[in-house]
């Protein structure tokens, strides 16, 4: 004879085929609070490619500079303010290459500023203190 087998019981509804979503809820939610903090620490940061007045009147000094080795009157123009004679303008005197060594104690105030300019001609060292002014967002080498 044969023997009769009991079939097999059917899988409990919370075993391994009817999980519960809450794992996987909450994996869900710990990254969505990820994304939200790395955006909102981006919203909140400071912008890294704004440049301060000093980073600003440092840049227009050395191109001031570089334009003058380079004999560039045009750029020379456009960095001097238009009251500025270029007789009377920084450098206006000086023969062959400039070499800056250092811009220091820029002291702004408003849209005005002077800036001691560090630099070798001839061979000697010097420093001169130069004004700049703002203009339409642009620092300008100029007189107050």
């Amino acid at each position: 004879m044969a023997q009769r087998r009991t079939p097999d019981p059917e899988p409990a509804a919370d075993g391994p085929d009817g999980g519960t979503p809450w794992p996987f809820m909450g994996a869900l939610l710990i990254v969505v609070l990820l994304i939200l903090g790395v955006v909102g620490a981006q919203m909140l940061s400071p912008a890294q490619n704004e440049l301060s007045d000093d980073e600003r009147i440092d840049r227009t000094v050395a191109d001031y500079v570089s334009a003058h080795n380079e004999n560039d009157t045009d750029i020379l123009a456009r960095l001097r303010c238009a009251e500025l004679p270029a007789q009377e303008a920084p450098l206006a005197d000086v023969e062959g290459n400039v070499q800056l060594q250092a811009t220091q104690d820029i002291a702004v105030d408003g849209d005005r500023a002077t800036v001691d300019v560090r630099a070798t001609v001839d061979g000697t060292s010097q420093i001169e203190t130069w004004q700049v002014v703002r203009v339409d967002s642009v620092w300008r080498v100029c007189t107050f």
